[in-house]
């Protein structure tokens, strides 16, 4: 695209020099990129990190609201990441639902953090 396209009014393009990119992009209005990388996350990774917030909820457990029910959110997770196509959504919730119980404990927020990070 020449500089005299990219100038008209309704023409959009994407100029990158220098380096790589890796991932999506999107130009103009109501364009949209999206990437969903549910089934591209490490299972090793979110296994690791469902495995350090396990022993996190134990060790703060008087600090979490509903701990009972913030264990079964964390199985919930570990069960879903197992499937051949896992749920995006029903992850996310429950990990929306483990921040909501455990705000308190900032070290668990972190983790759910990561873990979100891997399928958001």
């Amino acid at each position: 695209m020449t500089n005299e396209e990219t100038s008209m009014p309704g023409s959009y393009g994407v100029h990158i020099s220098g380096g790589e990119v890796s991932g999506p992009i999107a130009v103009g209005p109501h364009s949209r990129a999206t990437v969903n990388n549910l089934g591209g996350a490490a299972p090793g990774e979110a296994a690791r990190l469902l495995d350090r917030l396990e022993r996190l909820l134990a060790e703060h457990e008087a600090e979490v609201t509903e701990p009972a029910r913030a264990r079964r959110d964390v199985a919930d997770v570990r069960q879903e990441i197992e499937q051949a196509d896992p749920d995006r959504s029903r992850v996310l919730d429950a990990l929306r639902r483990l921040s909501a119980r455990a705000a308190e404990v900032s070290v668990i927020v972190e983790v759910v953090g990561q873990i979100r990070e891997l399928f958001g």
